[in-house]
């Protein structure tokens, strides 16, 4: 037998074999494609997208018509049809910046008694196909960290900028009001007509009350000057809701208190905090109903510590949670409220060089997180 023969004959032999694996190469490019172009054009949220993702990743296998795919991501599943009770499973993990967060699966399920097995090439193909999902999530969660960041730079932009229009505004309007309940306070003392006694008090309430809009004005822009000590945050949360059980009581509400280190102190101005636990506690009041519960809790951090105060209330619509903090912004009905007392809240915080975030579930509940820290910086 001649060299040449045997050559053509082992070519014969071996043409249908490689025909069938160039298929499935060309099967998994087309499906890297594919998915390649959903995570590059789909305007789809990323659930959405994942799950186009899943959709198309059967087209890869060899017996795409028995395969089901799988992807389990923060305990969220997406499946590209229901899982059969019988079935042959491989399975590579999602893995994004070095933490685990589900796992890339392919099932091939049992028909008729057929038993069908993977190609070695497929391990290598989920793997690969696994990393491509780990980079489309982390890519989109990228760009949503990168436009939430951006989101709060222009929520502090706007904040700063209002904060030194209030204390402009503040400044000039507390002289001439000073004025006022001065020559009205004096001209009470010379006016012995009933009538015009009348007046002149109403005069003064109306301008004290006009400085007290300016007062929680210069809180805001956080011109209010602050004496800090080292105070324990436990007995001051404890003062503030010993002074407000009454109220609590009188509207149908129990405020459950926890806090994990009771010794927590801190370089705070009393004062100014209990006004802050205040005017948070009060907004919960009034967006809570008869029978409801008000949670607080206080939590020690390394440099700093926490507090949080939930209620059940009726929420915050998404669409205005970034403008709570502005002076004279209120949801509640016109003549229920100033719009000034989580302003205040704010120039508080930020005077004490902390944060404040807030979390809400329409009609479920509404959480407000205080961080502070425990030393103030010179």
């Amino acid at each position: 037998m001649s060299n040449s023969y045997v050559l053509k004959s082992m070519k014969e032999k071996s043409t249908p074999d490689a025909v069938a694996a160039l298929k499935e190469r060309i099967k998994e490019l087309s499906c890297l494609y594919e998915i390649s172009n959903i995570a590059a054009t789909s305007q789809e949220s990323l659930p959405d997208k994942l799950q186009a993702v899943v959709g198309a990743l059967p087209k890869a296998w060899q017996y795409p018509k028995l395969a089901v795919a799988e992807l389990q991501l923060d305990g969220q599943s997406f499946l590209s049809e229901s899982l059969p009770v019988a079935l042959l499973s491989q399975k590579y993990p999602i893995q994004i910046r070095e933490k685990r967060r589900g796992f890339l699966a392919m099932h091939y399920r049992k028909e008729n008694g057929r038993t069908v097995s993977f190609l070695g090439e497929e391990a290598m193909l989920l793997k690969t196909l696994a990393q491509e999902i780990a980079s489309i999530i982390d890519r989109d969660e990228q760009r949503s960290r990168e436009e939430e960041l951006r989101r709060k730079f222009e929520h502090a932009d706007r904040l700063t900028i209002l904060g030194e229009l209030t204390a402009g505004i503040a400044h000039e309007l507390n002289t001439p009001l000073g004025a006022v309940l001065g020559f009205a306070e004096l001209m009470e003392g010379y006016i012995e007509e009933p009538t015009v006694r009348k007046d002149l008090h109403k005069i003064v309430q109306s301008a004290m009350h006009a400085r007290e809009v300016v007062k929680k004005l210069m809180f805001f822009s956080c011109e209010m000057p602050r004496k800090m000590h080292w105070q324990s945050i436990h007995t001051l949360i404890e003062d503030a809701l010993s002074l407000l059980r009454v109220s609590l009581q009188s509207a149908g509400l129990e405020v459950k208190y926890t806090v994990d280190d009771e010794q927590i102190r801190a370089q705070v101005d009393s004062v100014q905090l209990t006004q802050l636990i205040f005017n948070l506690l009060i907004n919960a009041m009034h967006a809570s109903t008869s029978g409801q519960t008000i949670r607080m809790g206080l939590r020690k951090k390394s440099d700093s510590f926490e507090l949080t105060i939930t209620d059940q209330g009726h929420g915050i619509p998404l669409s205005v949670q970034d403008r709570i903090f502005e002076p004279f912004f209120s949801t509640k009905e016109p003549g229920e409220g100033s719009g000034l007392g989580l302003s205040v809240v704010h120039g508080i915080i930020k005077g004490h060089h902390g944060t404040i975030t807030v979390e809400s579930r329409p009609d479920i509940e509404t959480t407000f997180t205080i961080t502070l820290p425990l030393t103030q910086p010179v």
